[in-house]
């Protein structure tokens, strides 16, 4: 049912062009893409993303090379508005954080970008659930060579494929942190209410006081789509936080990034 629903609000949103392509990019990654082709091109994607990533010198560049990067077929993709994950980068680059945590890995195009806003010698986690067909999450295990490149010279890369729900998902968490806190927490994973809700009440203890929590897609989307951020969101900010909104259109109909103060 929830691949339906997912379905529905992709041509609701989007139009059946942008379904029919997505129906395209999926088939590509899970049918083709899980060959051996990939694992033995894949050196060729890492050396070639690391000289591009080199070469960025400032957080638009590192942006635009989030939006931007193919090679050989294989790309990489944030699923965000570029002005309001740049502005959020900007916030996140003042919190110089040392520990991060991403829930919702996707194609990792926010995840290189978090490496880049944090501190050289960060450790960050990313939780996505294992690969799937079609519309349900995840990715292949071919490309974590290129996911693991994101990290400097400096930080720790650790890729937890599993749901963010479960209770051994939390227990890895913590004993990757030990008696360490979390600086920034990026929620970008289940898009139900229920879902949202219960990441925040699992993880939110983790992080320390003084961090920061941001949800992705807070502005109201299509019925169909399945998300509901913004019903959580709507609720969460009247607890006493201190927040702020990163919404570049109120008609977007999609997107937005909620940031709460801890």
């Amino acid at each position: 049912m929830r691949i339906i629903k997912i379905g529905l609000g992709s041509i609701g949103e989007k139009g059946p062009k942008e379904f029919l392509k997505k129906i395209c990019s999926y088939f590509y990654s899970y049918f083709i893409g899980t060959t051996k082709l990939n694992h033995l091109i894949m050196p060729s994607v890492v050396s070639n993303f690391k000289v591009l990533a080199a070469q960025t010198k400032s957080m638009e560049d590192a942006v635009d090379l989030a939006f931007s990067f193919n090679h050989l077929g294989i790309s990489i993709k944030s699923f965000q508005l570029k002005e309001e994950i740049t502005k959020l980068l900007r916030i996140v680059e003042g919190l110089k954080p040392k520990i991060v945590l991403e829930i919702g890995t996707g194609l990792g195009g926010t995840l290189f970008l978090l490496c880049k806003a944090s501190d050289p010698d960060a450790t960050i986690i990313s939780i996505n659930f294992p690969e799937k067909l079609f519309f349900m999450e995840g990715y292949p295990t071919w490309k974590d060579q290129l996911l693991k490149s994101f990290a400097g010279d400096t930080q720790k890369m650790h890729l937890i494929r599993a749901n963010s729900h479960d209770v051994e998902t939390i227990d890895e968490i913590r004993n990757i942190l030990g008696n360490r806190a979390i600086d920034f927490c990026f929620f970008d994973g289940d898009h139900s209410y229920e879902g949202v809700k219960w990441d925040f009440e699992m993880y939110s203890p983790l992080v320390k006081r003084g961090g920061i929590i941001a949800f992705h897609d807070i502005v109201t989307h299509h019925p169909r789509s399945g998300c509901e951020i913004d019903k959580f969101w709507r609720e969460i900010k009247t607890r006493g936080y201190q927040y702020r909104e990163i919404i570049e259109n109120k008609n977007q109909n999609w997107a937005g990034i909620g940031v709460l103060y801890m």
